[in-house]
Formats: structure tokens, sequence, C-alpha cells
């Protein structure tokens, strides 16, 4: 599997500095958001990954685990926190991280939380050596879907513990204690914790100028007269896609060799074919037998729209022009060039570029996504706490993990919108102060968390890193080669898929 699989991401790293200027505690980034992963090997244009603004990763200093059946200063048993396979070793987060613990630790005499923080270069080595010595630590996160596909089947079914713990979800809504049921069989492998839930993001500056409405912040709303749907986002998004003499795409005298401006994308998806196919319905590459290759129908309807979108209708760009200096090389929505965008609440790091630079963007807007054949689908992106199986104490690891969770002070530093419903307003005042005079309709992120993808787009496969590789190869395609076959393509996806899946594959 590719290390930045389960890398924090630079996008939410940047939140750290406008936090800490609005005198709050400095958050950096979770793991799900998109990964600085390359194009695959092969590939004849640049990746659509995001910009690289990471900070210096901190120097860590080496921890010798704790001996089975230690016990720590407070008399307490010895409950290890792994941290490093996410979010969780930047310099901000790791003092965060000790304070908690430290204050955890002095609150009572049960449980002594020791944390063991990694560098997220080498954490998923470090942690399987540990599982394979057979010490392994007690808790992981906070790490997201891709990060929990390597260790899936080492990780604890929780659903036993939050019933005899009584943990409390009253507050979550159960689509997203269902998004966790992702382990073998259906086990729990985490609790709803950190979520970024995703949704449209328009520059007002574009609609106005055309003289059109913005679009719709509710579910089941219309869109000048008509369904809100995937359909009115393709007129919407041609009509915003204008050539360099002023003619929008749905113009005879568009010119699509020179366009200035594009209707719509979706920004930083880590080359991801399921991703940008989940408007058409959440999907996995694989049968419900868990080992036969399957092309699911938005899986192929998806691939058809957005190669159609880049090569026939315009209001998409290629991979070359999302790389070019109108779309700032990557940074599509913060160019000013980008009318509409799906991306996630952590896109909040990336709207404006880093200082001192002068966004261009200077208002923007949310939005629900369209509906595809009456139904929503948002992707979700997603991180959690874990309990390894080879924990000696689960119980106790459960209760720490819950203390965890109830923080507010490390939900500010992850810069995470909580699961939570009760925890959300420190994460929506972090950001209403970052983009002060710039009003935000938190009830569109709010409403999106309702309809996540499940099962989710960075779901478990087998032969994970190997199969995210070939579906990012099939991206590529699509969106660097004009007559291209895009059945035959994905009839050769499933065969390569399936490959992998019996364990080869290149």
């Amino acid at each position: 599997m590719h290390a930045s699989a389960i890398s924090p991401h630079p996008q939410r790293r940047r939140l750290a500095t406008a936090w800490a200027a609005i005198a709050l505690v400095a958050t950096a980034c979770g793991s799900t958001a998109p990964s600085t992963s390359s194009a695959p090997a092969g590939s004849t244009a640049p990746s659509q990954a995001a910009p690289s603004t990471a900070e210096a990763s901190p120097s860590l200093v080496a921890i010798t685990p704790a001996p089975v059946g230690a016990v720590g200063p407070n008399g307490g048993s010895v409950v290890r926190w792994f941290i490093g396979l996410g979010a969780g070793a930047q310099p901000q987060q790791i003092a965060a991280e000790r304070t908690f613990a430290d204050t955890f630790n002095n609150s009572q005499k049960e449980i002594y939380l020791s944390t063991e923080i990694e560098d997220n270069k080498v954490a998923k080595d470090i942690l399987q050596t540990q599982i394979a010595a057979g010490n392994p630590p007690d808790i992981i996160g906070p790490v997201g879907v891709e990060g929990l596909n390597l260790f899936r089947d080492q990780l604890l079914d929780l659903s036993s513990l939050v019933q005899s713990q009584n943990f409390d979800l009253s507050k979550v809504d159960p689509k997203l204690v269902d998004f966790w049921k992702m382990g073998t069989g259906g086990a729990m492998i985490g609790v709803p914790y950190a979520v970024y839930p995703s949704y449209l993001w328009y520059n007002k500056a574009l609609f106005d100028e055309a003289k059109l409405p913005y679009p719709p912040t509710k579910i089941g709303d219309t869109y000048r007269g008509k369904p809100w749907d995937m359909n009115a986002l393709q007129d919407l998004a041609m009509k915003l896609t204008v050539d360099k003499n002023g003619n929008d795409a749905t113009s005879p005298s568009f010119d699509a060799n020179n366009v200035v401006q594009w209707g719509f994308d979706m920004q930083y998806t880590d080359n991801s074919p399921i991703a940008e196919s989940t408007l058409f319905g959440a999907n996995l590459p694989i049968a419900a037998d868990g080992k036969t290759a399957d092309i699911p129908a938005p899986l192929s309807t998806g691939a058809h729209w957005w190669y159609d979108g880049v090569w026939k209708g315009h209001f998409i760009p290629t991979n070359t022009q999302v790389n070019s200096d109108l779309l700032s090389k990557g940074s599509e929505f913060a160019s000013g060039n980008l009318a509409m965008m799906e991306g996630h609440t952590w896109f909040t790091c990336c709207v404006w570029p880093a200082a001192p630079a002068k966004p261009v963007v200077k208002d923007f807007g949310w939005a629900v996504p369209p509906a595809y054949n009456g139904t929503t689908t948002a992707k979700l992106h997603a991180d959690t706490f874990s309990i390894m199986k080879g924990s000696k104490h689960p119980d106790l690891a459960f209760k720490a993990l819950a203390a965890m969770v109830d923080s507010n002070e490390l939900l500010v530093d992850y810069g995470a919108f909580a699961a939570n419903a009760d925890k959300r307003q420190s994460f929506i005042d972090a950001i209403d102060a970052q983009f002060e005079g710039i009003k935000l309709d938190w009830s569109v992120p709010e409403t999106t968390l309702g309809y996540p993808d499940i099962p989710n787009h960075q779901g478990y496969v087998p032969n994970y890193g190997k199969a995210k590789a070939a579906l990012q190869a099939f991206w590529n395609k699509y969106r660097t080669q004009d007559g291209l076959d895009v059945d035959a393509e994905l009839n050769t996806l499933k065969s390569t898929l399936q490959s992998i899946y019996d364990g080869g594959g290149a």
C-alpha cells in the first residue's frame, strides 16, 4: 500500500496557522483527505493530488512500549495509545495529546494512558512490527478508513463494549454508526468521531457574473424549477464554462480549445474514480462475496459522465488543464477559474492560498450535492479511534477511548467536524473566524452527513494498495486521453482488479 494512503493531509495542515492566529489550539490534518500520492507509474500527466504544504515532521523520540501488565505512576494499568497512522504527529497536536494524557492520568487511578507518537512515514511499519512481536498497542488513532484497511483483521469489534459501557451515541446519526461497521463480517472497528462531510463549493462572483441563481442548500429543493440532479448540475456547469471570447459551453461559437473558466470538478480526490462516481451512488469495485471484481452501475455511469464532461461537454478540465497556470497548478477552486467543485469540510484550508498570497476567490458558498435517480450521496471522510484485538485491557482501553472522543480540546486540535452534533461549535466558530465577512451555511454539511457513501469510497478491497493503483491508472486514462472506449477500459479494469484480488497484479 502506498505510504501516502494513510498520510496526514497537507490541506488541513494550513489550518494550524490560521487557527493559531485566532488564539485557538492549532489544528492540523486528519487522515482521510486527499493524499499526496503521485500518479501511478506509466501515467502521462501530472496527478490531481493536493499541493504539498506540509510542515516539517517533528523530531520524535522513540518510545519503548511498556511491558504487558505494567503499572503506571498513578497506579493504573498501562494502556498504550499509538499515534501516527493518520493525524496526531504534528507539533501542535503532540502537545495537545500529551496534555490530554496527563490530565486523564491525574483524574483517576485505574488507567495510565501512555502515548506512543510515531512519525507518519514509519508508523505503519512500527505497528506491524509490534503486532508480529505479540506486543501491539491498545488504542490506535486518530486514523481514517484507508489507514484501517491495513489492519482490518487486527481490530477489535467494539459493539459489545459500546453496549456494556453505555457509550452514548444518541447525538450521532445512526448512519455514522453504521459507517464504521466495515470490519471483517461487519465488525464495528471504530466509533463515530471526526467527520468531514462533502458538498458543493461555488464561487459566488462567477454565478453573479453569469446572472445565475446559486445552487440549492436543501436536499429535495429544485433549481430554476427543475429537480436538482446530475442533469441540472451538468447544464449549470456548461453555462459556467467559458472560452477566451466569453462564449459559454452551450453556445455554438464556444471554442473548446481555448477554455479559460470551467464549470465543475471534484478537487483533490486522490485520483480516485470511485470517489468521483459517488455522485451516482455509493460503490466499491467488488461483489458481495468480498473476492470477485465487479464494476457496479455507479462506477460505470460515473466513468462515462466524467469522460464526457471532460472531452465532449468540456465543462470539466482535463488533467493537463488542472495542472496549468489557469487553475493554479492543481489548486483549481482557489484559482478563481472553477465555478463549482465538490469537496469536504477540511477544504477550508485551501479555498485561499497560503499567505502571503492574496485570495482570488473573495466569496464562496456551500450547496448540497445533486441527486441521481432521486438519491443523494455525499462521500464522507472520517477519522476514528480503534482498539487492537491483541489488547490485554480492552475494557480499560475503551474507557480511555471514550474520554478521547469526549474531549473538545482534541477535536479542535485535529480540526474536526464532530460526529456528535453537540460538539461541533468549536470547529464552526474557528472556521467562521477564519472567513470573517463570509456567511457560511453550516446547515449544508450538517445535512450531507445524513447521506454518506456506504460502502465508503476508501473501503477495503483485497490487496488494497495494488487495487488503488489500478483504479488511479484508470482515472488517469479518462482524464488524459480523448477517443477512449470507456466500456473497454472498464472491462480491462475488472480483469486487472480480479488478478489483484486473487493475489497477483502489478
